[in-house]
């Protein structure tokens, strides 16, 4: 084996497009961007409802392997085998948004010594009734597998600073690479909102995104405005109860969107809103910035790495409705402070593009894996099939 013939990459995914969530398009878009660049990839992943009985959705390097949920946890049984049965020159990018997943990685690289770049999407919430399970898993599992990775990517400096002290990793040992935006959102002039304002949210109906914050901010106020949720997800009956028990007006549960239906909902809104309670750095921010949208979001890490407070839009505190009815009111009720935000969100955009992301993970991949072969791994890195 030569260094000169890099790595096979294999990206390790809980769920992958069409599944809607951040992560699962970051996944695709390196994992399509490499595979433009000629070179090899493959993406694990499970086999999700939406994809089972169409084989159009099925590519040929994304290996789909039947799983179930439980806990919001996606269970693959067929892991770890097909770990175990990579070829050589294999380098695994693991995608961490949720648990089991990372588990198995970490088993593989324990017993084939394949390395693997932790990629932490998200530092695992509490949800559903195992919740508490999480702290036992975090510190004793999660810990364990980001300091055995080769290298472990986050997206801000202060994501790096948190982690570092948390899982006890050396900050050498983490590398910062931001999302980055499809180059189809951008939005070609200035924007002006309309005298209803049009507040739009997109992302999975899930605890994470915290809608019910949005819900009582609205409270009292919803009739001047109309309000998009786009996005799927298990709590979409609880969350429209919570609407109708606060009588909101001019709430609209939309679906599931995407392409060129998504851009035109964001192209038609106004202000975006985010209300999560926990964040990694959403592509929706960067695709509300580049469509020129404010953006009205909490106070979290990822958050605050791309909404600058009073600049392009409004940070508030976690579990303030008031402070986030505040901020909806003063971005919408002054047109000059509009405008402001707006192009501010626009210019802001410019600095994150998926080009620039991609090609740093190439090189990350080639460091890593000639790093692994000096160390003489390579031999036990070598297929069972």
């Amino acid at each position: 084996m030569t260094l000169g013939a890099g790595p096979r990459v294999v990206h390790v995914t809980p769920h992958y497009p069409p599944f809607l969530g951040g992560a699962e398009k970051v996944a695709e878009t390196l994992a399509l961007s490499r595979r433009a660049r000629g070179l090899e990839v493959i993406v694990l992943t499970s086999l999700d409802r939406d994809v089972s009985g169409d084989r159009s959705r099925r590519p040929d390097f994304v290996q789909r392997l039947r799983s179930w949920e439980i806990a919001n946890t996606s269970i693959i049984p067929g892991l770890l085998g097909r770990l175990l049965r990579l070829p050589p020159r294999s380098l695994i990018h693991l995608h961490i948004a949720r648990a089991f997943v990372p588990e198995m990685v970490y088993a593989a690289h324990l017993l084939r010594r394949i390395p693997y770049v932790a990629h932490l999407h998200l530092d695992i919430g509490p949800s559903g009734r195992a919740g508490f399970m999480l702290h036992v898993y975090k510190p004793l599992i999660l810990g364990r597998v980001l300091r055995s990775a080769a290298v472990v990517v986050v997206f801000t400096d202060e994501q790096r600073s948190d982690v570092a002290s948390r899982y006890g990793i050396n900050p050498a040992r983490i590398r910062v690479i931001p999302n980055g935006v499809d180059e189809n959102f951008r939005y070609p002039g200035p924007r002006l909102p309309h005298p209803r304002p049009r507040l739009l949210f997109v992302g999975r109906l899930t605890v994470q995104k915290n809608l019910p914050l949005l819900f009582h901010a609205l409270d009292g106020i919803s009739d001047g405005f109309e309000t998009t949720l786009v996005g799927e997800g298990e709590l979409q009956d609880e969350l429209k109860a919570t609407v109708n028990d606060l009588h909101l007006q001019n709430v609209r549960f939309y679906g599931r969107a995407d392409g060129a239906e998504l851009r035109e909902l964001y192209r038609n809104a106004d202000v975006f809103v985010l209300p999560s309670e926990r964040e990694g750095m959403p592509l929706v921010l960067l695709e509300a910035l580049a469509m020129g949208l404010p953006v009205v979001t909490t106070d979290i890490p990822g958050n605050r790495e791309i909404i600058l407070h009073g600049q392009n839009g409004a940070l508030t505190p976690l579990g303030d409705p008031s402070a986030f009815r505040q901020a909806l009111l003063n971005i919408t009720g002054d047109p000059d402070t509009y405008r402001r935000m707006s192009e501010a969100s626009r210019r802001l955009a410019e600095k994150y593009s998926w080009e620039t992301a991609s090609t740093e993970f190439e090189r990350l991949y080639t460091e890593v894996f000639e790093l692994h072969i000096c160390r003489g791994h390579s031999g036990m890195n070598r297929s069972t099939e």
